[in-house]
C-alpha cells in the first residue's frame, strides 16, 4: 500500500487507511475537521485542516483534533 493510501493517528500513531474515519485502535478522529454545523443561517463547514490546527483555516471554529483535546 502506498503512503497516499494512509493516514496516522494523532493520538497513538496507529498507521490507518486512507479511507478510515476514525482509528481502530484507540477510536480518535483520523481527519482534523472543522466543527461549525449546518444552522438555518449558516450552510456549515467541514473543512479538513492541517493535523496541528486548533481552528479552522476557513471559518475560525474549533477543530475536531482541539475540540477531543488531541492538540
Amino acid at each position: 500500500m502506498a503512503d497516499d493510501e494512509l493516514q496516522t493517528c494523532v493520538r497513538c500513531s496507529y498507521v490507518a487507511d486512507k479511507e478510515d474515519k476514525y482509528c481502530i485502535r484507540c477510536g480518535a478522529p483520523l481527519k482534523n475537521r472543522c466543527t461549525k454545523k449546518k444552522t438555518p443561517l449558516h450552510k456549515g463547514c467541514s473543512k479538513v485542516n492541517k493535523p496541528d490546527a486548533k481552528f479552522c483555516a476557513d471559518c475560525g471554529t474549533e477543530t475536531l483534533f482541539n475540540e477531543w483535546g488531541l492538540l
